[in-house]
Order: structure tokens, then C-alpha cells, then sequence
């Protein structure tokens, strides 16, 4: 879970809902005074939120980038599917192992987080404020990722590249992770948010506002939306070959970034992804799984390098 350090808007952001196929996403959006160059979409991992960017918006918007940050499907204050069958639509193209659920490789691509995050790429594309560059923190990479190679056959999505920021070429594998994870799906059936707040508190931070919103966020959440994406990042298998393959193709610029001391992965492992993927390499001193809250600073800087290279 990313924290930010406040919660407090910067005066060239605001509060918007965007339309996507699986109705309404929350998003905060940051434009420059002065016509955008270019458009970052950036998309949030597990337990996470469109905050989680807060600390790049301003820099974002004064180097001339408008900024999209958004809640995925069922996180925060993007409404969960009243039907929890539709989160299983599609997803990781080996066997889940608990009880032998898995799906084909055909169905990749078609999860309800890929095709929101094709369809808003494809609307901010159109809407004449520059490229597209987009990023995805952890889960989200994994989100980012399946949206990609879900669109092999309908043609190039209009990118103008992608960043992978923590988030690593299959399943967790940091022990305290897989624990929480599948802490998570046991008790899904059996406790409620609040409780399992009550047994590991989620607001662990020396700003009340901070806190506050820590758990707010926590409780908004759509229980059934976590526990998929906890089966996900537990059975996720390695698209990389298939992800180098696309992006030669398409002839698109990908980054990976990380924290020095990332543990959900580890930055070394991130390290050999990038060169599977023939993507740079951007490694964050002084942060571990969430360098966009921990060293925003170092992040904006190495990501304007990239779009503006």
C-alpha cells in the first residue's frame, strides 16, 4: 500500500469521474497552465488509489504533462461490479492451484481492469492534449500490461510509451506479500473490511489527515475486487517474452523503474525484466515498493527524462 506523505490537492488538480466500459472510473486530473505537451496515465496497484500519485501532479503539470490518476474498478471511489462474477471474466493463464481455477491464454487481455484502462487510453488519446504515456505501480503494471497484449489483435493502442514502476514479470514472490495476500482471500468470506482493519491496522501514519484517509480508503474499497486481484498477483504467470515481442512490434519506448530496497519483488529481479524487455532501467535510492510517495522528486525527474527523450 502506497502512502502519501499529504492529502492535499495541489491547485492545478481537481476531482473528475471518467467514463470507461465498466462505468465511471474516479480519477484526479492535473493540467498545466500552459498546452499540454503530453498526457500521463497513471494506474494504481492493490489496496492502492489515484493518491498514490498525489506527490507528482504538481511537478507533472508545471513540466507541461496532464496528469490522470485514477481508481481501478472496485478501489476507493471507483464503485465495485454489482455482479463479483464479472471480476473473474478472464484472468491468469495458468491454474490457480487452490482449486484447479484458471483460464486460457485466449482470455488474457479481457479482464475488467484491462479493458477500462484500453478504453481510457484510446479516449485520452483522442482528446487532442498530446501522447499517451502510461504507468502502472505494481498491480497496476500487471493491469497495464494484460491491456497491451489484449489489444495484439485489434492493432497498436496510441502510446507513446510505458513505464513499469515496481511491478514484476509474474506472481509476488516476498514472503510477507504472499502472507498478506493470502491472509486476505482466506478471510474474505468471513470478515468484513473494518475487521480485518481492526486485526492489522491499514492507518499507520503520523498525519491524521494522512491516517484518516488511509482508512477511508481502505473501507471503500470493494472487497470482492481485492480478493481477485490478491489471485491474481498470487498465480499472475510471465508474459515478458510476449510483452517484448509487442512492444518491438509496435516500435514502443517502455521503462522500468524501481525502489533499491523493493521487496515485493526485488529490484534485481526488476532489474533482469527490463533487459528481457529491452525497456530502460531507473533505480530509486532511498525507496523501496512505493518510490512515487517515498521520492517523488527522483521519480518525476527520471520519468520527464524518459517522455521528453
Amino acid at each position: 500500500m502506497s502512502k502519501p506523505e499529504s492529502v492535499d490537492l495541489p491547485p492545478c488538480a481537481r476531482r473528475v469521474d471518467l467514463e470507461a466500459p465498466s462505468g465511471p472510473l474516479a480519477a484526479l486530473e492535473a493540467v498545466p497552465q500552459r498546452t499540454a505537451f503530453a498526457t500521463a496515465l497513471l494506474v494504481p496497484g492493490f489496496t492502492g488509489s489515484k493518491e498514490d500519485f498525489l506527490a507528482l501532479l504538481e511537478p507533472f503539470a508545471d513540466a507541461g504533462v496532464r496528469v490522470v490518476s485514477i481508481d481501478q474498478r472496485g478501489q476507493c471511489d471507483s464503485a465495485g461490479l454489482a455482479n463479483p462474477a464479472g471480476y473473474r471474466a478472464a484472468g491468469p493463464s495458468r491454474e490457480d492451484g487452490e482449486n484447479g481455477e484458471g483460464y486460457g491464454s485466449d482470455d488474457y487481455g479481457s479482464s475488467v481492469f484491462a479493458s477500462d484502462i484500453r478504453a481510457l487510453v484510446r479516449a485520452l488519446a483522442d482528446d487532442g492534449t498530446g501522447p499517451v504515456h502510461l504507468l502502472g505501480h505494481s498491480f497496476g503494471g500487471h493491469t497495464v500490461r494484460e491491456a497491451l497484449l489484449g489489444a495484439r489483435t485489434a492493432g497498436p493502442l496510441p502510446l507513446a510509451s510505458v513505464t513499469l514502476l515496481d511491478s514484476g514479470p509474474a506472481a509476488v514472490i516476498g514472503k510477507s506479500s504472499v502472507e498478506r495476500l493470502e491472509l486476505l482471500r482466506a478471510l474474505k468470506d468471513t470478515l468484513t473490511l473494518q475487521q480485518m482493519h481492526e486485526l492489522a491496522p491499514v492507518d499507520v501514519h503520523p498525519d491524521p489527515q494522512v491516517r484518516a484517509f488511509l482508512l477511508r480508503r481502505w473501507l471503500a474499497n470493494d472487497l470482492n475486487s481485492l480478493a481477485e486481484m490478491a489471485r491474481r498477483l498470487l498465480a499472475e504467470p510471465d508474459h515478458t517474452g510476449e510483452l517484448r515481442a509487442l512492444l518491438d512490434a509496435w516500435n514502443l519506448p517502455c521503462l522500468v523503474m524501481s525502489g533499491i530496497d523493493e521487496d515485493v519483488w526485488s529490484a534485481d529481479l526488476l532489474r533482469r525484466m527490463a533487459e528481457r524487455l529491452g525497456a530502460g532501467f531507473v533505480l530509486i535510492p532511498g525507496a523501496g515498493h512505493s518510490p512515487n510517495a517515498q521520492q517523488p522528486g527522483l521519480v518525476a525527474k527520471a520519468l520527464l527524462e524518459f517522455w521528453l527523450g
